[in-house]
């Protein structure tokens, strides 16, 4: 993975998470994640920083989230969790949300096989834990790492009246975008394109620009919605030298609107 932390005139590269959101690793923290493009993928990858650094990691949804294939706790109990965190030090919480019968709530991978779940059961998505289980978490663990929206696998949206859905406690929300959503039309790229044509007043044939994109992340009204803490913002998937350009771009329109800080990101090794 690449990081790129974009700071007043500065740019620095990294590959770590963990320093480009600035999160100091002994302190306990609940990091909630919104917006789309690529939150799955970068809750995991900052939860595998966490985690070779020996910190607990539990990781869990408010909505819905794909579930991984190893070392989930499906029951909400409470002993469930921390039984297999004594073996792991990253785990992924939350409820079944295929309403398919199950005889075992705990799954883990043991050289590619998985124990106590029969292929029929079709394991795909999750969803949040009793409201009970979720104020208990950050007892067990270091850090409680949360995708807190949903987007339907699209890379921009404007929330709905509903969402997000942060958890209570948070001490970082990380606003998410994916950069492949510049030069679509809001209807091609954008999950809830109704909403985002209303916030920016335009049409669904509007193709989204660097501008669309600053105005969405940083509004109260857009991925800033309901942000009680603290709040950094990581464009994802500038896969290439000519989406880096297009980063330095949302960098120069997040300056226009007063905010000298932005993170961008990619899984490839093509920049």
């Amino acid at each position: 993975m690449k990081i790129f932390m974009f700071n007043n005139e500065e740019i620095r590269k990294t590959k770590l998470l963990i320093e480009a959101l600035k999160i100091d690793v002994n302190t306990k923290m609940i990091i909630s994640f919104v917006g789309g493009g690529g939150k799955t993928s970068l809750i995991y990858e900052l939860g595998n920083e966490l985690s070779k650094l020996g910190k607990k990691v539990i990781v869990t949804t408010t909505t819905h989230m794909f579930m991984p294939k190893s070392n989930v706790v499906l029951s909400g109990k409470k002993k469930d969790i921390i039984d297999l965190l004594h073996s792991e030090n990253m785990i992924t919480v939350g409820m079944l949300y295929d309403e398919k019968d199950i005889n075992s709530k705990t799954i883990k991978v043991n050289n590619e096989k998985t124990v106590h779940c029969t292929e029929e059961e079709e394991l795909k998505k999750l969803s949040e834990l009793p409201k009970e289980t979720f104020i208990s978490l950050i007892e067990l663990a270091d850090f409680i790492l949360v995708e807190a929206d949903g987007a339907k696998r699209l890379p921009l949206k404007v929330p709905a009246e509903h969402e997000p859905v942060i958890l209570e406690g948070s001490n970082l929300v990380v606003g998410v975008c994916g950069i492949d959503s510049v030069g679509k039309s809001i209807n091609e790229t954008c999950h809830r394109a109704n909403l985002v044509s209303k916030f920016l007043d335009t049409n669904g044939q509007h193709i989204i620009n660097e501008g669309d994109i600053a105005k969405i992340l940083l509004s109260e009204n857009g991925q800033k919605k309901n942000v009680k803490c603290d709040y950094k913002v990581i464009v994802n998937k500038v896969d290439n030298t000519k989406k880096f350009k297009i980063g330095k771009n949302i960098f120069c329109e997040f300056s226009k609107l007063g905010v000298n800080e932005l993170i961008l990101t990619t899984f490839r090794d093509n920049i």
